[in-house]
């Protein structure tokens, strides 16, 4: 990931998040009381879809957005092409309120390049912090693996925050899955990999969680470090800046007290001072 190059000047922010989610527990509103209260925000603005405000000419845009799927998680080649369905069924996504939810996987890097092209030249000032909240499930390319992998988050200019990778991306709680082994035809027999939903229910994040608004708290935290030079990420699995890749570590980092580790609460009382400076 590379750092951003915001300084500490830009303070105080002026916070613009986007809902382009329909997670239905997903209050913006509540997170937007939050920011104000870091004192860190001169202002903090809730919009609705940021595709809707920003994305026309939409043919064009559902073309950007078609064209950063991904197709192959063992490639970064983009040699496919772009079929009318797949622009289509773009077009649909961003004129529909009802659930976004696909299985399609895009490539987070690309897909927030599509997203700072739209931002209009007035919003692009060093102290606007643009969140998008997200039902667009994403990846990262990582090559060490030579894989994509999947992802709650990616942050830049705007940051994107994945409402269904809070959910898919970080690994199920240990024995969450088993596997059911079903006869089928002749000798061959059908695996199916079922969820102990019920078995391990509040242990993971689920779609439309209760904690749901809680826990993106922490996500919008990492976005504003992130563009003020400090790094999103924390060491500390009992800091809201840690990056877990697991459910469990999820709920420690964003639902236990106090919410920041000493260091980056440290950190954050120094931003505080510049702010009302």
């Amino acid at each position: 990931m590379v750092k951003s190059t915001v300084s500490n000047a830009s303070l105080p922010l002026r916070a613009r998040l986007y809902h382009d989610s329909s997670a239905k527990n997903l209050d913006l509103s509540e997170i937007s009381k939050y920011l104000v209260e870091k004192d860190i925000f001169d202002e903090v603005e809730v919009r609705e879809s940021f595709l809707k405000r920003y994305g026309n000419p939409l043919r064009e845009t559902a073309e950007k957005l078609a064209a950063v799927r991904v197709h192959n998680l063992e490639t970064q080649k983009r040699n496919f092409k772009i079929s009318n369905s797949e622009v289509q069924f773009e077009k649909k996504l961003i004129e529909s309120d009802e659930d976004r939810i696909t299985g399609a996987l895009y490539d987070g890097f690309r897909l927030g390049k599509v997203f700072t092209d739209l931002i209009p030249e007035d919003e692009r000032e060093e102290f606007y912090l643009h969140v998008v909240f997200t039902d667009r499930f994403f990846g990262t390319w990582k090559s060490e693996t030579r894989r994509y992998h999947a992802r709650v988050s990616v942050y830049g200019f705007p940051s994107i925050i994945s409402t269904t990778g809070i959910v898919d991306a970080p690994a199920r709680p240990k024995g969450f899955y088993r596997i059911e082994k079903h006869e089928g035809d002749g000798h061959r027999y059908n695996l199916r990999v079922l969820g102990r939903r019920n078995e391990f229910e509040g242990d993971f994040v689920d779609y439309d969680d209760k904690r749901l608004t809680e826990i993106m708290k922490g996500y919008v935290m990492q976005a504003a470090f992130y563009h003020l030079s400090s790094g999103p990420f924390c060491a500390d699995k009992r800091c809201r800046l840690y990056n877990p890749h697991l459910q469990e570590n999820i709920l420690s980092a964003q639902l236990t007290s106090p919410e920041f580790c000493a260091k980056h609460q440290s950190i954050l009382e120094r931003l505080q001072e510049k702010a009302s400076g």
